[in-house]
């Protein structure tokens, strides 16, 4: 099926060969689209993980022409793989707001103390072709290492919106104290590093 929703041209296959399961698949989608489009979102569903990788490889091969450090492929990745994907998964990357990230963000403090890792004693990692392992820290990560991990949060989500896949707009359909702007986390990741600046 193709057809045309939020300004862009869709195209799908309906995976089936009869007539009519093809009529009623291709409504579905089509008012799937259209209720997403109408509700602030973009036509298509991109979930977070697969957003991820693409932006990873991005990294990867923007570092190899020299226009990235040399040390995001290498940190990157495993942050990104470890937490965000293990917090957002499956998510559509543009239904992510800020309640989310703030989710993220105390799931994150706690992973290794009471959350996902306290049970992991050792963490594989693949260096130089070989793949070491070193002793978990079950620790809450210092307010540096914090900052310094949501500064991967703002690159992937502002890439996300380069590509088109994440939305930033006001939607009349979302009327609130904001007026209904809809916050992205390009624009308030940056607030929520300056915050950390006043933990201790």
């Amino acid at each position: 099926m193709r057809f045309s929703s939020g300004g862009k041209q869709i195209r799908k296959s309906l995976d089936t060969d009869d007539y009519d399961e093809a009529h009623h698949r291709a409504y579905q989608m089509w008012s799937e689209a259209d209720y997403r489009v109408k509700n602030g979102l973009t036509a298509t569903i991109h979930p977070f993980h697969e957003v991820a990788e693409e932006f990873i490889k991005l990294v990867e091969s923007e570092s190899e022409r020299g226009n990235r450090s040399e040390y995001q492929p290498r940190d990157w990745p495993p942050v990104i793989r470890r937490y965000l994907i293990g917090f957002l998964g499956d998510k559509s990357i543009d239904a992510i707001r800020e309640p989310d990230i703030e989710r993220y963000i105390e799931w994150r403090r706690t992973y290794w103390t009471t959350g996902p890792g306290k049970d992991i004693g050792y963490i594989r990692y693949e260096r130089g072709g070989k793949i070491p392992r070193r002793s978990a820290k079950h620790e809450v990560p210092s307010i540096s290492r914090q900052r310094g991990e949501l500064v991967i949060v703002r690159a992937l989500f502002q890439q996300a919106l380069k590509w088109g896949i994440h939305r930033q707009d006001r939607n009349p359909r979302h009327q609130g104290p904001e007026e209904g702007r809809r916050s992205t986390p390009k624009l308030y990741a940056g607030r929520i590093c300056t915050a950390h600046r006043h933990e201790r």
